[in-house]
């Protein structure tokens, strides 16, 4: 298991929703209501652990008290107005996560600066060393909010990305040097990026005003201190830790953010379809030479270490690829919703239960590989509370899945109309007179999710959307 998720489980709180809730879209356009909304559960010592963060917020501290903790590490939800309480709770946990974040981009801002001049003196000859140790500070201070924001679910943003992976190349600073054009910190970009958001977090009350001035930081030196001392003799950091050293190798983690494990492919993760296993046929001629050309480039980009001057210079591989996986889930959700449906009149109540429970299951393995697929919970919650007995409505979804996967294939094949239809069933009338055919689909879903795993081991697909700033999620539209 990864770092994270040693600790923390993605799970879902399933219940009814009237009709003060916020609905939403499905695929069809059409609303729905009731839905399903997922809840991400934390463990308690998560919770106290960025609960007794002292921020540069002079507000009353926002607070995460046991009943919060009860409702936040706690995935059962009996009731509307026990899942409108744990809304609340997530609610304040996010809040906490931008006091945090807030108070984290003014320490960044500052180091900015030593870092900046700190890379001139190497360059002009001064010892490594000599900083050494200062440097080795701000990688574990970057490093521990790398871990804080994605183990909560919470939305880091780019430039902590940025901070933190510039800091990691200098960490290296003999193996990157060839590649060090430029001074990494000498970033108006990255300057801006973290000005605009302090500027922000003052407007909201966030940060006192007093932030802006250049000694504030220097000013305030214990706080600073305390609050990564906090984070890191916290027992949740001290559990994460004993299982996996935070002195880690880096190479794994940019391999992932730039895609390398799906460059040669050799164990043809991606343009799924076509065997009788999968039971669906898609042409992905086009778009796998699209892969190909963006491949050559970002292979480019990370040999020459492009990304360390511009860690965001390459990011339209990292979305085409994300599009060809969600294509995939919903080729795989659309074949399975198809032979259930043809399926539904000859299966007996017991077989019927059986396979109900592996759709399930395989669905909530989806949700946990892309948290960020809100249609997901939608399809889920659709077929839930149709009791997955109504042909007339499982059709319905399965239309719907079936438009969701041809609009993302339309989307990158470059097509501007949505009348092609990129995806047909590889499935016969003779396959249909068991169980077996559903099952074996059901199967190969999950064995490519687990592929999927795999190809990100040891971090998540989920890293690569928190690195994209896809994970955007927050309990407060839902209040």
């Amino acid at each position: 298991m990864t770092m994270i998720s040693n600790i923390f489980a993605f799970l879902l709180c399933c219940f009814v929703i009237t009709s003060n809730l916020t609905t939403i879209e499905t695929a069809g356009n059409s609303k729905i209501n009731p839905t399903r909304f997922f809840i991400q559960t934390s463990h308690k010592y998560y919770l106290r652990a960025v609960n007794n963060v002292k921020t540069f917020n002079k507000r009353p501290k926002i607070e995460i008290t046991r009943e919060d903790e009860r409702n936040l590490s706690t995935s059962i939800c009996g009731s509307i107005d026990e899942y409108h309480t744990k809304l609340k709770s997530r609610d304040k946990l996010e809040e906490k996560g931008r006091d945090i974040m807030c108070s984290v981009c003014v320490i960044a801002r500052s180091n900015i600066l030593w870092l900046k001049n700190f890379v001139e003196k190497i360059k002009n000859g001064e010892p490594f060393n000599r900083s050494e140790n200062v440097i080795k500070r701000l990688k574990m201070e970057a490093e521990l909010i790398f871990l804080l924001f994605p183990a909560g679910y919470l939305q880091m943003g780019k430039w902590l990305w940025s901070y933190f992976l510039k800091i990691i190349a200098i960490r290296q600073y003999d193996d990157n040097k060839l590649y060090i054009h430029e001074n990494p910190f000498e970033d108006d970009q990255l300057q801006t990026g973290f000005s605009d958001f302090i500027g922000n977090c003052i407007a909201k009350k966030y940060l006192p005003p007093t932030v802006m001035e250049p000694d504030f930081v220097r000013k305030n030196q214990s706080k600073y201190d305390k609050m990564f001392t906090d984070l890191s003799s916290s027992r949740w950091f001290k559990n994460l830790i004993a299982s996996h050293p935070l002195d880690r190798n880096y190479n794994g983690l940019i391999d992932i953010l730039y895609l390398k494990p799906f460059w040669e492919d050799g164990r043809q993760l991606l343009f799924r379809g076509g065997t009788i296993t999968q039971g669906f046929n898609v042409d992905w001629s086009r778009v796998r030479q699209r892969h190909r050309v963006e491949v050559v480039i970002t292979r480019e980009f990370v040999e020459n270490r492009t990304w360390i001057s511009n860690p965001y210079g390459r990011l339209d591989h990292q979305h085409l690829l994300v599009k060809i996986i969600d294509a995939t889930f919903y080729c795989y959700i659309s074949v399975i919703l198809y032979v259930y449906e043809k399926q539904l009149p000859i299966l007996n109540e017991p077989t019927l239960e059986e396979i109900i429970e592996l759709i399930f299951d395989v669905f909530n393995e989806a949700f946990n590989v892309s948290i960020k697929e809100e249609f997901l919970v939608v399809i889920s919650s659709e077929l839930d509370f149709s009791q997955m007995r109504d042909t007339d409505v499982i059709k319905g979804i399965l239309a719907s899945v079936r438009a969701k996967a041809n609009g993302i294939l339309n989307d990158i094949n470059g097509t501007n109309t949505n009348e092609i239809d990129w995806l047909s069933f590889n499935v016969n009338e003779g396959q249909l007179s068991n169980d077996s055919m559903i099952k074996t689909i059901i199967s190969d879903f999950k064995f490519y999710l687990n592929e999927l795993k795999s190809y990100c081991f040891p971090f998540k697909y989920e890293t690569l959307l928190h690195f994209m700033d896809m994970v955007k999620m927050s309990a407060a539209q839902y209040i």
